[in-house]
């Protein structure tokens, strides 16, 4: 059982965890159950390993509130600590956290005071609370010049990331049983959504050069929606009826807190639960083979291959994928080939970038090329055709490719769980990288129906668009007559559940 902390007459109740605080004989906080959650990570982090915690998801979560109660449980329990607590501008920070009925009102004047004109909250044990603002670099050098026991950023997304985790690097323990912690909250969105969805959500770093030592077992993510909330919906019914009637899209964000949709993205239809595919759908590569294959090669530092295969519908499956990460070519070659044959796929026609066939600074002489390996080895790669046609006349090859995969992706729904039309391009889950980084594409800002360079990022969309484009323009094999049961079982078993299993997602949600 844990030490009940008395201070004065404050009660922090955290027997076997935290259950609010009491002032004086009257609650001034009890924490909701999500709530709860969030405190209870960040309290016995000596115990689960967690040093980062985000409390994220959709509108009316509760969450800045409860950033701002952690910060006053854990100013009261330890004297003479220093907090800080950020947010993007100072009209928000004064509307999240400083106006009337929220700072000042939280607790009496005898045991917290705020100076206004410094932006401090000082407690009776004399611990501090300080409240900043910023989203350049030069508002934080005043905070990057000190110390804190604990920094907490409201609203995480609406700064830039690199500011973000800079901060944390002022952490540092100023009594020797405090250990320092980083808290936010977030809705999706916004200029640091893809960071924050990697750093704090899917916990899928692969930078060492910016996160030498990331730890994902370091790292707790805490989902909140509004359903989660029971006061604000017991106060304004209103507030989820207003959610439901916002378009799908913007339910998605801000009603259920989806990290797969943000301002900005340039795939905006791609949503997980329509357009991956879960292990217990696929289909073999035997069924898979007997439909029309086709793959998409990126070759470089960051290479990879996508496989597909496009129904008898005109349904394309991306159904798995092979990454390799600055080996060399020799080591490419060997991987690609013993992932193809292990599969059975080794037949299947590989579309691969021009690239591919200028021989490289490597490449002794210049009497080889990368393709050149890769054929010796029995892997059958064609050089791809970026040439006029149907598809691309009047337009660039890229945007050519953009606007196929974006109307294949299309699909409506009624704004209530229902499916109106189905997408033509689904994707397998265990293709990662690619489910991964599709959402994660950006608009170009200089032309909107292209996508911004993102460095390696589009490695895999890059991959899958070469094989997807031969496969777009739908037609039956030469020869025999598709095998009906094959085309129609196909059919329901990828496609026709995808509405199934969507209305049983919205269902969980919604209850």
């Amino acid at each position: 059982m844990r030490k009940l902390f008395l201070l004065s007459t404050i009660f922090l109740l955290l027997m076997p965890s935290f259950s609010g605080i009491k002032v004086d004989g009257t609650w001034r906080y009890r924490p909701q159950e999500k709530q709860k959650q969030f405190h209870n990570a960040i309290l016995n982090r000596d115990k689960n390993g967690f040093r980062d915690f985000l409390y994220g998801g959709a509108a009316r979560g509760g969450k800045s509130l409860a950033l701002r109660w952690e910060a006053h449980r854990n100013c009261f329990q330890y004297p003479g600590l220093r907090g800080l607590l950020i947010r993007s501008s100072f009209p928000e920070l004064e509307r999240s956290h400083l106006t009337l009925q929220q700072l000042p009102s939280d607790l009496p004047a005898d045991k917290l005071t705020y100076n206004s004109q410094k932006h401090v909250a000082t407690y009776s044990n004399g611990s501090t609370l300080e409240f900043g603002y910023g989203e350049r670099a030069a508002d934080f050098k005043q905070y990057l010049s000190a110390e804190y026991d604990f920094i907490m950023i409201d609203e995480l997304t609406t700064i830039p990331f690199e500011l973000s985790y800079l901060l944390r690097s002022r952490l540092t323990a100023s009594r020797s049983e405090f250990i320092p912690f980083w808290a936010c909250a977030t809705n999706p969105g916004n200029v640091a959504h893809v960071d924050v969805r990697n750093y704090f959500v899917k916990k899928s770093i692969h930078d060492k050069d910016r996160y030498p030592q990331y730890n994902p077992d370091e790292v707790f993510f805490l989902p909140a929606t509004v359903y989660d909330n029971k006061i604000v919906m017991a106060r304004d019914p209103g507030e989820l009826t207003r959610l439901q009637q916002l378009p799908m899209r913007e339910q998605q964000k801000y009603l259920f807190g989806n990290w797969d949709i943000f301002e900005g993205q340039f795939f905006d239809e791609f949503f997980s639960d329509i357009h991956v595919i879960k292990p217990e759908k696929y289909l073999t590569y035997n069924q898979l083979l007997r439909f029309n294959n086709r793959a998409g090669m990126d070759y470089g530092n960051f290479s990879a291959v996508e496989y597909m295969a496009r129904d008898y519908n005109g349904n394309v499956i991306v159904y798995d994928e092979w990454s390799d990460i600055k080996s060399v070519r020799t080591e490419k070659v060997k991987s690609l080939k013993k992932f193809a044959v292990d599969r059975g796929i080794i037949s299947v026609m590989i579309e691969a970038d021009t690239n591919m066939w200028v021989p490289d600074q490597f490449d002794a002489a210049h009497s080889s090329d990368p393709a050149s390996e890769f054929i010796s080895a029995g892997l059958k790669l064609v050089k791809v055709s970026k040439a006029a046609s149907r598809a691309t006349e009047h337009r660039g090859y890229r945007v050519a490719c953009n606007d196929a995969v974006r109307n294949a992706l299309h699909w409506k729904g009624d704004g209530a769980g229902k499916i109106l039309q189905k997408p033509k391009l689904v994707i397998y889950e265990r293709c990662v990288k690619l489910c991964e980084t599709l959402p994660l594409l950006l608009t170009d800002d200089k032309d909107v129906e292209d996508i911004a360079d993102q460095g390696d990022l589009d490695t895999w969309y890059d991959a899958m668009k070469m094989g997807f484009m031969p496969l777009w323009t739908p037609s039956l094999p030469k020869g025999d007559a598709p095998p009906r049961n094959m085309a129609e079982a196909a059919q329901k078993y990828i496609f026709d559940d995808i509405e199934k299993e969507f209305n049983r997602r919205y269902r969980i949600q919604k209850s």
